[in-house]
């Protein structure tokens, strides 16, 4: 679709004034009227104002889907560390509240909880993998290792979430 110069004008004017003003002022026809009989050169300056216009807006763009993700991830704080989970992998054999292939991060946290060494056994066994701990649940799956392939501050992270649950 090609607009002519002046729809062009008046579509860029109406954007950067507001739309929905009774009636534009004489600078504001004046800046959407097309030039009669001008020369190319005289026409350069008043595009480069419309070119830079829509550039500003993307510019704003990501500031304006941070301000909306902030208050969704702060009203949920389950959802960086389910994040983070799902980018190292764990989500494929864990749920919050149910067995998969591993047990259920409600039953480690309850299994856990009150046993000051746990938080270390736990990275431990994270990082490095292991069996024997939910044979029962687990039917004799062992935990597969997990670092260097997930940072070890990475792990620590998801151990601290697994036993505040």
């Amino acid at each position: 679709m090609h607009l002519k110069p002046a729809c062009t004008a008046l579509i860029v004017s109406a954007l950067l004034l507001g739309c929905g003003r009774e009636e534009p002022s004489k600078s504001d026809t004046a800046a959407v009227s097309p030039p009669v009989a001008q020369p190319e050169s005289a026409k350069a300056p008043e595009a480069a104002p419309q070119a830079a216009a829509p550039q500003a807006e993307p510019a704003q763009a990501p500031a304006a889907v941070a301000a909306v993700a902030a208050p969704a991830a702060a009203a949920d704080p389950k959802a960086e560390p389910l994040a983070l989970a799902q980018k190292s992998g764990c989500l494929a054999c864990h749920a919050v509240d149910r067995k998969l292939v591993g047990p259920a991060w409600k039953d480690v946290a309850a299994r856990y909880r009150g046993d000051a060494g746990a938080r270390a056994r736990l990275i431990e066994k994270v990082s490095k993998g292991g069996g024997g701990n939910w044979t029962a649940v687990t039917g004799g799956i062992p935990m597969p290792a997990n670092a260097p392939r997930v940072p070890a501050e990475d792990i620590e992270k998801l151990v601290d979430f697994v036993l505040s649950l």
